[in-house]
């Protein structure tokens, strides 16, 4: 619904028949016109399905349009909260005690936790109300049963997500899960591990989250990559779990888009994992992916049973609707015309922007500058590096070489202001004049200033001097 509408367009409120199951959320949802186009976890997707245009519905609101029966609402989804706490946790004091066990136990007090969760539900664009729902559904979290996959990858998503001296809230959680199968922490090996699999995906028909770390090889029908005791391909595994699964999320650029594995020439014909199931899958790209936003994602899951609103390319509208290029604290240096020029130099040591060494934040989607990495203190352009894309797709291929200025390497631009949706996956098209010519001006009127002002210093060294004549 776009903005004009909003105004001109009053829907009644209609009373929600009183009905304490899970299904009242997603017909609240339905009934008030939250992206009625988008299917249900569980179904197919159509073939013309693209998700709203950025120029439309671009935010995700799950509130939207929903004034005089907001309390119902929240009822509803306390009912699913309760629902989902008595089916994980056996009595009512385990529920504490696991937040001790996961949460206290390393290092995170109640009052940071709390903080965290505010941040969260900020970040998700719900109303504050929603910050103790947010805690709960991500305790409830690491009791939910979890099947992730490595495919084709160098497994740094699960490096990211474990490797860390002061673990953040969302990473604690993601160590935490109850990860029924992932071959690279699990204690069972070969038909053990497959049967634990198997296991949890009868037991949890429909509940289980099934996440994807890797690029799906399909040349000779998946024996590229073949997995376990049984010699099964990746392939055929993806498949077969995806079809049971209660949500499915592609975790990193290999699993969303093809990656590095579908890069030229693509001898294995890897590809995302949205190619090969018609499930709806929920993209978290990024090369590796932030910790916060898989769990971000997954909490608005547990609220609301539905996954968050998406862009053309599947990613969540909460943590890939900002361009990088406006949020990194150098924009105003290229605003200025202040660039890196050379690594090292005076320009890089003042942290000027570094759009002239090939940063590719101008048309790249992410929440980099704001979630960070690394205990939520750094990212690329804080690290003196510019952006190299990997949140979007083909990136190896379009976006490289990453170090040199974007014109040499004959990489042309977006204009600045355009937004994902409004140009899609064509990032380099006739646009790409405007943040160029942006580029050119700001350096040519910065050069002109010094010129300007070294003429006006020679004219004094002479009047100073008794030269003038």
């Amino acid at each position: 619904m776009g903005a004009d509408n909003h105004t001109k367009v009053h829907i009644k409120v209609k009373k929600l028949k009183k009905k304490d199951n899970e299904n009242n959320i997603d017909s609240k949802i339905k009934e008030h016109g939250v992206n009625e186009s988008r299917p249900a976890l569980n179904e197919s997707k159509p073939d013309n399905y693209c998700v709203n245009k950025a120029s439309e519905d671009f935010k995700w609101d799950p509130l939207r349009n929903i004034s005089e029966d907001s309390d119902e609402v929240l009822k509803i989804i306390d009912s699913r909260l309760n629902n989902l706490e008595k089916e994980y946790f056996q009595e009512k004091k385990d529920i504490n005690k696991n937040f001790k066990n996961v949460f206290t136990a390393n290092g995170v007090s109640r009052r940071e936790f709390i903080q965290w969760t505010a941040l969260l539900t900020s970040a998700l664009m719900l109303p504050t109300i929603f910050a103790p729902r947010v805690a709960r559904a991500a305790n409830i979290l690491t009791r939910t049963p979890f099947i992730w996959l490595d495919m084709s990858d160098c497994m740094g998503n699960t490096e990211a997500f474990l490797r860390t001296a002061h673990p953040t809230p969302a990473e604690i959680i993601l160590n935490y899960v109850s990860v029924d199968y992932m071959e690279s922490i699990m204690v069972p090996a070969g038909y053990q591990a497959e049967a634990r699999r198997d296991g949890t995906v009868k037991k949890y028909k429909g509940k289980y989250i099934l996440v994807v770390e890797g690029a799906i090889p399909t040349a000779m029908n998946g024996k590229f990559l073949t997995i376990g005791a049984k010699g099964k391909t990746g392939l055929e595994i993806t498949k077969s779990i995806a079809k049971n699964a209660g949500v499915i999320i592609a975790v990193g650029n290999c699993a969303s888009y093809g990656g590095i594995p579908a890069a030229h020439p693509n001898p294995t014909g890897s590809v995302g994992l949205s190619s090969v199931t018609d499930r709806q899958v929920i993209n978290i790209p990024a090369c590796p992916a932030n910790p916060v936003n898989l769990v971000g994602t997954l909490v608005e899951y547990l609220l609301i049973g539905k996954a968050p609103m998406l862009d053309s390319l599947g990613r969540p509208l909460w943590a890939y609707s900002g361009r990088l290029h406006d949020n990194c604290y150098r924009r105003g240096h290229f605003e200025a015309g202040e660039y890196v020029k050379h690594w090292g130099d005076d320009g890089a040591k003042k942290q000027y922007c570094l759009y002239m060494m090939g940063c590719k934040g101008p048309f790249t989607w992410n929440n980099c500058t704001v979630a960070q990495y690394n205990q939520d203190m750094s990212f690329p352009m804080r690290a003196g590096h510019g952006c190299i894309g990997c949140s979007e797709p083909a990136f190896w291929d379009r976006m490289t070489p990453f170090e040199k200025p974007n014109a040499d390497a004959k990489i042309f631009m977006p204009a600045v202001e355009a937004t994902a949706d409004e140009f899609g996956v064509a990032l380099f098209g006739a646009a790409g004049v405007g943040i160029a010519a942006h580029a050119i001006y700001t350096g040519v009127k910065k050069r002109k200033n010094n010129k300007n002002k070294n003429k006006d210093k020679n004219k004094d060294d002479k009047l100073n001097n008794g030269d003038n004549k």
